[in-house]
């Protein structure tokens, strides 16, 4: 029940628990245990809503840090330490070029720029920054922006 229940609230986060309940085969105070046993032990952390502002709601911007490491600190550090600003919306550890990728919102271009520069670059162990500032969103999250309504099937001829 838990991976159906975790890929129900993954596409539909305000899904009823009634809803859920008569998917899954079960109760709804069943579910709401299943719920609160998730969120207690930190496989769910919280629920989102994914906005369609495109640029509406400021500047948002792809950040990749270079670090470099001290043994026995590794990555942990640094990536815990640029979560806590509040400028930043998500950080992960990724494997390439880079250590870590950010993604960051401000006000405007120069706002997203001196957050960078003043409060990333300068923090001990970041050895380099690359920004990339977002320009349109197609799709989030599954949800695809902009499609228009209607009949999405594939026409098929004889």
């Amino acid at each position: 029940m838990k991976q159906k229940l975790l890929a129900l609230l993954t596409k539909n986060p305000r899904i009823a628990i009634a809803s859920l309940a008569k998917i899954l085969g079960t109760t709804a105070k069943k579910v709401e245990v299943e719920i609160q046993k998730l969120l207690k032990s930190g496989e769910i952390v919280g629920f989102s809503t994914v906005l369609n502002s495109n640029g509406k709601d400021g500047i948002t911007a792809m950040v990749e840090v270079r670090v470099t490491t001290q043994r026995g600190r590794g990555f942990d550090e640094v990536g815990e330490r640029i979560a806590r600003f509040p400028e930043v919306i998500n950080v992960f550890l990724i494997s390439g070029s880079h250590d870590l990728n950010l993604l960051v919102r401000g006000k405007s271009l120069a706002d997203v720029a001196n957050f960078v520069n003043k409060k990333v670059a300068v923090l001990d162990n970041v050895i380099g920054t690359t920004t990339h500032f977002l320009l349109k969103k197609y799709k989030e999250d599954g949800l695809v922006f902009g499609e228009k309504s209607g009949d999405k099937r594939i026409k098929v001829s004889a």
